[in-house]
């Protein structure tokens, strides 16, 4: 216990303290503060609590549905937030306790720590006090990664004990929430490239109805290829005789001693996770020569032709709402993330190589290309490449590549296809990712270049933090702009699953119900605005945006109909007729035109006074068989007023309007 003492008080005597959420919230923790605070005071030194983490920290306190929702086995974990956030205010209070804020860092934790960390590595010793054995895998290998540059400090990774001190994060007693990798299932992180050549020459490619062998370690098993279900540009798929698994057999160009050796070393670890077809067996010929090798079945449609097309989406997926998409985005959040875990890395992350049964059943193929150890990913996607590799060749790389794949796909499921960089008057895509021209508005940011039509309704339904965290990330001057500072999928698992909890506690439905569509038909809701419906459609929307109760877009439409002169079809906008209160013209704008022209001018018989005739009267005048007028309109009215009255004296009223008819008056 004494040394347990000496080094808690050495660690706040020499490093910058950094605390995450997991340890404010573990066992010891009450004990911790107990134990830290003298030293604390004695030293003058502060915990350094980032922003990020209180916001965390505050979430579990404030909402016991929500920790019930993400945490159902651990019942004592709002109690705990509660207890955490006193402590927290309690120690800022006294000066003890500084919640870290640097606008560059973003509002994710993880990345705050890896980035405070690289940034202040040259200044200070660093100790960081987490239960999480992800990160601190993360934190330690940034101080591996570096341990030969002259001039880094010490960084520290610890975590709270039942009684109050600090201990070593790996050592055995340690229960964290984050499991540690087993590291059968670990592939070493190197910066090696491994490069191989030739190809093996093989004597036969098997072919449906032939046998073949899969070996595994020591395992042997003899089956028979059943019909194709699959072809491609490096081989054939075929169903087995093996319930629940599918051969691929390669071409015999594509059979090389790189992608031989490369499957030897995936066959090494123990990858099994529902839904990742990684490879589990190597497939011989009848000669024993290597040709392929043994997955998993996959099924559904592929995210490319399906969810990423509207109108494939709603054929295939017709009851899907919002909950379901962001359902998809956390279920291939958590498979990228178990990939990451054991340093895999997909390197071509395509949407035609993620199948989708439901929201919940997801499969990802083509495993084989996949980035383990020395052994990269030579292929890629220039939609899903970041900045930094666009125009280079794919080399190693590194997660922070990975993480902007990630961003782009979980983008373009939320806007159904729609890639981030698509704007109004931008250049092509891969200029755009270049320069980080990201056109989705966030705060007072406005670009005026968001695509035209619904997309700019999704990004205004997505919660605040995803907005913010998607903005920050493909922005230019966004701070988790750069490589090494991008959300991981630790972070973005965090996000949609409090935004699916959100969705599914009705919270967001509640203050608007178009929150539940995946084709919303407005603008999210604003509190501090008063809504009301069109008298036309019936759409809500904000009532300063109706004009006498009608939406912009039905005052643009309105009743169809046709020139009665030329026949050219005409519309009489909801505009004209509620807010203008103009009669529906007969004529089109270029008739109208034309019947007002004057033909001819003409001098008045009876005054002298010179008078037009119209092209539009003159036509009347010949349709109706009348000569055409030899007095002024005036001289004709007054003329017509004189022969009326003389008329009217002696002939019967009925004749009289008869006769006046037919002298064309």
């Amino acid at each position: 216990m004494e040394i347990q003492k000496i080094f808690l008080e050495q660690c706040i005597k020499d490093c910058k303290i950094f605390v995450d959420t997991s340890s404010l919230l573990a066992e010891g923790a009450e004990k911790f503060f107990q134990n830290i605070i003298p030293t604390l005071e004695r030293e003058q030194k502060k915990i350094i609590l980032p922003l990020s983490v209180y916001k965390e920290l505050k979430k579990l306190a404030d909402e016991p549905e929500y920790c019930k929702l993400k945490y159902p086995n651990n019942p004592e974990l709002n109690m705990r937030a509660i207890k955490a956030c006193k402590n927290v205010i309690r120690l800022s209070k006294e000066n003890l306790m500084g919640i870290y804020a640097d606008p560059d860092d973003g509002d994710f934790a993880d990345n705050v720590f890896l980035h405070v960390f690289t940034k202040k590595r040259m200044q200070y010793n660093l100790l960081l006090i987490t239960q999480d054995k992800g990160l601190a895998g993360e934190i330690i290998n940034l101080g591996k990664d570096n341990s030969a540059v002259k001039g880094i400090k010490k960084i520290i990774v610890q975590r709270i004990d039942k009684d109050g001190f600090l201990k070593d994060i790996f050592s055995p007693a340690v229960k964290t929430e984050s499991n540690e990798i087993p590291l059968n299932e670990c592939f070493a992180v190197t910066k090696e490239i491994i490069k191989i050549e030739g190809t093996i020459k093989i004597s036969c490619v098997p072919r449906a109805g032939d046998y073949v062998t899969a070996i595994r370690n020591d395992s042997k098993k003899k089956f028979r290829l059943l019909e194709e279900i699959g072809k491609g540009g490096e081989g054939t798929i075929y169903k087995t005789e093996l319930e629940g698994f599918v051969a691929k057999i390669y071409k015999p160009e594509k059979i090389t001693r790189l992608r031989y050796e490369k499957l030897k070393l995936m066959l090494t670890k123990d990858i099994d996770c529902e839904g990742i077809c990684f490879p589990y067996a190597m497939i011989y010929n009848r000669r024993d020569e290597f040709v392929g090798y043994l997955m998993k079945t996959a099924s559904g449609k592929d995210l490319g032709k399906s969810v990423f097309m509207p109108m494939l989406l709603k054929k295939y997926f017709p009851d899907w709402n919002r909950i379901d998409t962001v359902q998809l985005c956390v279920t291939i959040l958590k498979k990228f993330k178990y990939l990451h875990d054991r340093n895999i890395i997909l390197g071509d992350i395509n949407p035609y190589n993620i199948l989708v049964v439901s929201p919940t059943e997801v499969y990802f193929v083509d495993t084989d290309s996949y980035q383990v150890e020395g052994f990269i990913c030579p292929v890629g996607m220039p939609l899903f490449t970041p900045p930094e590799l666009q125009g280079k060749e794919y080399g190693l790389r590194t997660l922070g590549n990975e993480n902007f794949a990630v961003a782009t796909l979980l983008f373009m499921i939320m806007h159904p296809g729609k890639p981030p960089y698509a704007m109004q008057d931008g250049e092509g895509l891969v200029e755009n990712i270049i320069k980080g021209e990201f056109s989705y508005p966030f705060r007072n940011l406005r670009t005026g270049k968001v695509p035209m039509g619904l997309w700019r309704y999704c990004w205004s339904h997505l919660t605040y933090r995803i907005k913010e965290t998607f903005y920050q990330t493909f922005r230019h001057d966004g701070s988790c702009h750069d490589e090494d500072k991008r959300p991981n999928t630790r972070y973005w698992l965090k996000l949609f699953e409090e935004y699916l909890y959100l969705l599914q506690s009705g919270k967001m439905i509640a203050q608007d119900k178009e929150a539940l569509l995946i084709f919303p038909t407005r603008l999210k809701k604003d509190k501090n605005k008063t809504y009301a419906k069109c008298k036309i459609c019936g759409k809500e929307l904000e009532e300063e945006s109706l004009q006498e109760c009608i939406c912009r877009d039905c005052l643009k439409n309105g009743e169809h109909y046709h020139c009665e002169r030329c026949g050219c079809e005409m519309i009489y906008s909801n505009y004209q007729k509620y807010i203008q209160k103009v009669k529906c013209p007969k004529l089109c704008q270029k008739c109208f035109k034309e019947v007002n022209e004057v033909w001819k001018r003409f001098k008045c018989k009876d005054c002298g006074r010179k008078f037009d005739i119209t092209f539009g009267q003159k036509e009347y005048f010949e349709t109706k068989g009348i000569s055409l007028p030899k007095r002024c309109e005036e001289c004709r009215n007054k003329r017509k007023s004189e022969q009326k009255q003389q008329l009217h004296k002696n002939i019967p009223i009925k004749q009289f309007w008869k006769l006046i008819k037919n002298k064309g008056y």
